[in-house]
């Protein structure tokens, strides 16, 4: 990038647009004098308060994840591979029968974009639609994306709200509790929730090696990342990482790819 950048600002007394280009030191940057607003290469927490361009970022995002070809073998993958050829939830419908579709369980692909894409744009400050897609393809491909898949008539129902909302730990491939470590610091409150709801739900059926007690740490990490701007004094419990703790080799300890 920065050889780029240097190659860029040599030529920039050659630009036949200066009132539309500029050349940003560390953030690529179109604008003009006609725009509202300026373009950025990088996305940043300043240029993402507005939440219906936040919004437009991860519905990007999510549409080009869903179309990339990786995502298209992740699913080739489960079905060939791990031998997962029929909704879980109607088990008498296979691949053969009808279509059966992916569907991301504990947490949606969503919601997956604003854990992962708020614990980078905290940690790191920047981000684009290319590292997020980037980084929602590798952590499906790592397994750590809680996924299921079901048929066209039980997705609509599970979209939709029905039968609990929740696919059971037994019907679910992917170590969702593992993304949810690497990118503590993306859990909102409304993430927070909807897996306290679903480990409440199914506490009984988890697997062992999910810390039960880690509800309490998901909850803190959705206190201090909403409310980081209040002395801990005022907050209340702050999460205590070394209880938070997954220990999959290859993991984050905190971001890259």
């Amino acid at each position: 990038m920065g050889d780029i950048m240097n190659e860029l600002s040599t030529n920039l007394d050659d630009n036949q647009y200066p009132d539309i280009i500029v050349y940003d030191e560390n953030n690529p940057t179109l604008s003009s004098p006609y725009a509202e607003t300026d373009l950025l290469f990088y996305l940043t927490p300043e240029s993402l308060v507005d939440i219906d361009t936040y919004n437009r970022f991860l519905k990007n995002a999510e549409r080009r994840f869903r179309a990339s070809k990786e995502y298209k073998a992740y699913k080739s993958y489960l079905i060939e591979y791990l031998g997962i050829d029929r909704c879980q939830y109607f088990g008498n419908i296979t691949v053969d029968d009808a279509d059966v579709e992916l569907h991301h369980n504990v947490l949606g692909l969503f919601d997956i974009c604003i854990l992962i894409s708020g614990h980078v744009l905290k940690t790191i400050g920047k981000l684009t639609t290319f590292d997020l897609v980037e980084l929602l393809i590798q952590e499906h491909q790592q397994n750590r994306v809680g996924v299921t898949f079901l048929s066209k008539t039980a997705h609509q129902i599970f979209t939709a709200g029905g039968a609990s909302s929740y696919i059971p730990p037994e019907m679910t491939i992917g170590k969702w509790w593992e993304l949810l470590y690497i990118y503590r610091y993306g859990i909102t409150f409304d993430i927070a929730n909807k897996v306290l709801n679903y480990i409440k739900k199914y506490q009984q059926g988890l697997q062992t090696t999910i810390n039960i007690q880690m509800a309490d740490q998901i909850m803190n990490f959705a206190y201090y990342n909403e409310n980081c701007g209040m002395a801990p004094s005022e907050l209340g419990a702050l999460p205590y990482e070394q209880e938070f703790q997954q220990s999959e080799e290859g993991a984050f300890s905190d971001y890259g790819y």
